[in-house]
């Protein structure tokens, strides 16, 4: 473990233990580059704390006096029933940042000693929370942002503390259904060939800005197929680090995020072109893993036998913001969107 890593992960774990002093701190768990041992001097630490329920403002300001912290936006009720209902990022000011300002250096109301100060950024969630969001995902098989996130935490996180119940709850994530799988790749897909087709006119138009916009939400895509047909959580909209992720994926393209990094790369349609290969190969790996998953996407392909969509800018503007659109109505009107 390098030194970056090291001597947070130490502090990570005395933080922990100032929560686990409270009765109705459940579990907490490390995420993020500090958690993976890959950290740098420029990391900060992911933490996210599971309560019995929700902390009341003087359970708050006991922990971070314990902790040795601040807290960066005030202590206050949190909203109660939605995941990551209780962000509450803190500072330790006896540790200085080694990028001074980069937490908060905008908000002037926050003054020098938080600027300077290291960030730990934190998620409260109580159990409540986290046994709804597991049967929406497990049961009901929603696709939400909020609860994959929080799922993606419990599933592939450190435990600092409260290991047997994360075990638990791991037990239960681990057996991710087919449904679910099938529900989120439909998702990523919808999203995935829409984009691919405004990509195409900011490739030929060469306009860079926009197309590392377009590029870059197709590969998100193809990362959440992915993540869903290896079973695992998350929602991939920062997915910082997942070269080291990838390696260890059971199924996967070959040199995915090499190919991936390559859509950025000039002459743009070519590198478009790539991309769309990866994103065809990452459905056709997924059709192939997935029962039921073909009919699914059947509502995207143009031919009969022509694979995933053969995509041309003359050919699909119809038909396919067309099967766009319904489907977005359709996830709209379950309240999956």
């Amino acid at each position: 473990m390098n030194h970056a890593s090291q001597w947070r992960l130490e502090n990570a774990r005395a933080i922990a233990e100032a929560f686990a002093a409270e009765a109705e701190v459940e579990a907490v768990v490390l995420i993020g580059a500090v958690a993976d041992e890959m950290a740098d001097d420029y990391s900060e630490t992911h933490m996210h704390v599971f309560w019995a329920k929700l902390p009341s403002v003087e359970q708050q300001q006991r922990v971070l006096d314990r902790a040795g912290g601040l807290s960066f936006y005030g202590v206050g009720e949190f909203e109660k029933g939605v995941p990551a209902e209780g962000y509450a990022p803190f500072v330790l000011p006896a540790i200085a940042s080694i990028t001074e300002g980069t937490s908060g250096y905008w908000l002037d109301d926050r003054g020098k000693e938080k600027n300077r100060a290291y960030l730990v950024e934190l998620e409260n969630d109580s159990l409540e929370t986290v046994e709804l969001s597991m049967r929406q995902a497990l049961l009901e098989h929603r696709v939400k942002r909020a609860n994959f996130d929080m799922l993606g935490t419990i599933q592939q996180g450190r435990p600092l503390y409260g290991e047997a119940l994360i075990k638990q709850w791991r037990q239960r994530l681990n057996d991710y259904p087919d449904e679910l799988k099938r529900a989120m790749i439909e998702y990523a897909t919808a999203e995935m060939w829409q984009q691919i087709r405004y990509a195409k006119v900011l490739a030929v138009r060469e306009d860079v800005v926009d197309y590392f916009r377009s590029a870059t939400i197709i590969a998100h895509n193809v990362l959440k197929v992915l993540f869903a047909v290896n079973g695992l959580f998350g929602w991939q909209e920062t997915p910082k680090r997942y070269a080291n992720r990838l390696k260890h994926f059971v199924i996967r393209p070959d040199e995915c995020y090499g190919r991936i990094g390559r859509a950025f790369e000039p002459p743009l349609q070519q590198s478009l072109e790539d991309l769309i290969g990866l994103a065809r190969e990452t459905i056709d790996l997924a059709i192939a893993n997935v029962a039921g998953l073909e009919e699914v996407l059947g509502k995207y392909m143009l031919e009969p036998g022509d694979g995933l969509v053969r995509l041309s800018l003359e050919s699909t503007t119809v038909i396919l913001l067309a099967n766009m659109w319904m489907h977005d109505a359709q996830w709209e009107a379950e309240g999956t969107l």
